[in-house]
């Protein structure tokens, strides 16, 4: 009897220690954290009431200021066990749980829900989700971003573990793998015309043939396109076919950058020309 009393009264410590206070909580949105502007509540709660209506299914969120040393896990746990719903609508109810202060995310799963979302796995996409704009104006475009991924998995649109080719598209965008193409599109050719016409400059200017002066733009431009593309690739891969595109551009671009007795006129070009003898102060008055 004296092992039965003290093993409920350490239970009963136990769960008198729990440090975070959760009041009454709501199927919905339950923002503690103050995450939420009263327009994105209300948009959310309706995709929200859309979502239960179609699938018989419920995505509860929960946002706390502080966990106050509690693991999140634990918290999420206390959380749904509290859900005003019954057993057999929690079977099939996702409570995510967002800790402002620590960053983390969590998630609590129904019975029916939880193949779903095996772990560690939708933790880690979840949090993906939300991560992006915990720093940002707006953190509850995160929570609305990692409810629609929910929506997704639990009609059946996405798999956990999986990526759709829109889900490739996008960590491929948040990642930069596009910027070192593009910019290497962008910035070789330009660089290439640029290094041949100042090349263009200093030849013409100290009298280099210009077959010599065409060849050397030529190599000018490819290599200055080589150099631009091998640091752009740091940024990302991209194909041969564009490597060879921007190749085609920044050749005939060198070459083009070196006839500079073509493109460039006036004083400022550079290039030596022969000048009429100055005309005296009193022409210019009719004497």
């Amino acid at each position: 009897m004296i092992f039965i009393v003290a093993l409920l009264c350490s239970f009963l410590i136990d769960w008198n220690a729990f440090a975070l206070d959760l009041p009454r909580l709501k199927p919905g949105i339950n923002d503690l954290a103050g995450m939420f502007r009263q327009a994105s509540i209300t948009d959310l709660e309706q995709r929200l009431n859309r979502f239960t209506t179609e699938t018989s299914s419920h995505i509860v969120i929960l946002t706390v200021k502080s966990l106050e040393g509690e693991n999140i896990d634990r918290v999420g746990r206390k959380a749904f066990e509290s859900l005003p719903l019954n057993e057999t609508d929690l079977k099939r109810t996702v409570l995510l749980i967002v800790a402002r202060k620590e960053r983390e995310v969590g998630f609590q799963a129904g019975a029916d829900l939880r193949p779903l979302l095996p772990e560690p796995t939708a933790s880690l996409k979840l949090k993906a989700q939300v991560a992006l704009y915990f720093d940002g104006l707006r953190p509850d475009l995160g929570i609305h971003g990692a409810v629609h991924y929910l929506s997704r998995v639990i009609k059946g649109d996405v798999r956990v573990g999986s990526q759709t080719v829109d889900e490739k598209l996008q960590e491929t965008s948040l990642r930069g793998g596009e910027a070192g193409a593009l910019l290497a599109l962008c910035l070789a050719p330009f660089l290439a015309f640029f290094i041949g016409g100042l090349w263009g400059i200093y030849a013409t200017q100290y009298g280099v043939q210009r077959y010599t002066r065409l060849l050397m733009g030529a190599i000018f431009g490819g290599g200055t396109a080589k150099i631009v593309a091998t640091l752009m690739s740091l940024l990302g891969n991209y194909s041969d076919t564009l490597w060879y595109f921007i190749m085609a551009l920044a050749i005939p671009l060198g070459v083009f950058g070196s006839l500079t007795e073509f493109w460039m006129s006036g004083d400022w070009s550079g290039i030596p020309r022969a000048k009429g003898r100055r005309r005296k102060p009193e022409d210019h008055m009719g004497i």
